[in-house]
């Protein structure tokens, strides 16, 4: 009896650490520029994910997710960009 709930508690942890790395590439993936990383970039954080598994899973939630709530980027509008140099436009 001792034996497979043993079983069944390394099974869940095994699972739980599969959920997890997933997730992490998900939010890799997810964010929508690179400049909001805190470090690296979308490219850099999928390989370390994906070579290192969960340790690297563990590594992009301490050093390179974006802050929850960071500053929001805001679209440009082309109204509000100044005026070409002038020669500029062909």
């Amino acid at each position: 009896m001792g034996n497979g709930l043993l079983v069944l508690i390394f099974l869940a942890i095994g699972i739980a650490a599969f959920a997890f790395w997933i997730w992490a590439i998900v939010d890799v993936v997810k964010v929508p520029d690179d400049s909001m990383f805190k470090a690296g970039n979308r490219l850099i954080w999928v390989l370390v994910i994906v070579l290192t598994g969960l340790i690297g899973a563990i590594i992009y939630l301490v050093v390179g997710r974006p802050e929850p709530g960071g500053p929001a980027r805001t679209p440009i509008d082309p109204n509000q960009l100044p005026p070409p140099p002038p020669g500029a436009i062909g």
